[in-house]
């Protein structure tokens, strides 16, 4: 209230009134509260008491000025915090209303991937087949280049039933209930590592540990998921004499920030978001051990379902960093 000391008690008491109007009511019922309590005040709580005369609206013309200006200004105020709850309860509900239908679709996609995945691979097994049984029961009457046609045949399928199996994987990651427990990482690392280690004896690759990875909330499942991936990519494209991995986490963020650095052959930068597409390879289909290229694409979505993010940093021959946070 901004009504001067003399002006008395009688205009103060009135405003917890004009209050509780215009938040029930709103602006209106405000108002019309602010003008009983100014009539009440001049009329009858003020000297002449009980005169409805003109020397009354006088005496307290100023004071029933500023009165009458405070009473506005708090139905004002009150009925704009209206508005804005109100727009803002649209707004949230909207937001929600969206969430559902994203949610919704997402599901009926992975539904839908997942039904047209699996009805793929029985007819795909028959070409694998029909084409085994050509290539044994017709051998005698093929030529070389028939037989390598056959071959061909049987590689496409196999790889085509490679494509599905792993489109499967990744549509199930949308179904599967996330689960939250204490996951200690390095456990997880170490059986990552325990299952990785005889290729990486084989090809000379060294993993380096640089201190605690520590406790999360999450899938251990998941969370090994993203590790062997985040292993097997960066031990399959190193071309140096010398390989190694890394791994680590900096714990002065929040949340952590785990890692995985090695000296590769790099990324470039303008394939640095092109990593992460499904069936996307940067190099030919042969080149450094083959794939599929969905890897980096099912680590994303694991990551981002525990609320996370994944990110790299790279300098083309001479390795890359993946950063990734779970949770916020």
């Amino acid at each position: 209230c901004i009504a001067p000391v003399n002006a008395g008690l009688q205009y103060v008491a009135f405003f917890p009134a004009i209050t509780l109007a215009a938040v029930v009511g709103g602006l209106w019922p405000g108002i019309f509260a602010t003008m009983i309590g100014l009539s009440l005040a001049t009329f009858i709580f003020t000297a002449p008491y009980y005169s409805f005369s003109i020397e009354a609206i006088e005496t307290s013309f100023w004071s029933n000025i500023v009165f009458l200006m405070d009473g506005l200004i708090v139905c004002s105020s009150i009925e704009a915090m209206h508005r804005y709850r109100a727009r803002y309860a649209a707004e949230l509900k909207e937001a929600q209303y969206q969430l559902a239908r994203v949610d919704a679709l997402n599901k009926s996609l992975d539904e839908f991937t997942y039904i047209a995945a699996h009805d793929l691979k029985e007819p795909l097994r028959g070409i694998h087949n029909y084409a085994s049984f050509l290539k044994e029961d017709c051998a005698a009457q093929l030529d070389e280049s028939s037989k390598q046609y056959i071959d061909s045949i049987q590689r496409l399928a196999e790889r085509l039933s490679t494509l599905i199996d792993t489109l499967l994987s990744y549509s199930r990651l949308g179904a599967v209930e996330l689960i939250n427990k204490p996951v200690d990482v390095d456990a997880v690392v170490d059986a990552v590592a325990k299952d990785l280690n005889r290729l990486w004896t084989k090809e000379g690759i060294a993993l380096r540990r640089t201190g605690r990875l520590g406790m999360v909330q999450g899938n251990a499942i998941h969370i090994g998921e993203v590790f062997q991936n985040l292993f097997s990519n960066a031990a399959k494209y190193n071309d140096k004499p010398s390989k190694w991995i890394e791994v680590g986490c900096d714990h002065s963020s929040t949340p952590p920030v785990f890692y995985v650095r090695d000296n590769g052959i790099g990324i470039a930068p303008h394939h640095h978001e092109n990593v992460f597409r499904i069936f996307k390879r940067l190099h030919e289909q042969n080149k450094y051990g083959g794939g599929v290229g969905a890897g980096l694409t099912i680590v994303k979505r694991i990551v981002e379902r525990y609320r996370g993010r994944i990110w790299l940093e790279s300098t083309p021959g001479e390795g890359t960093v993946f950063y990734f946070t779970l949770g916020e």
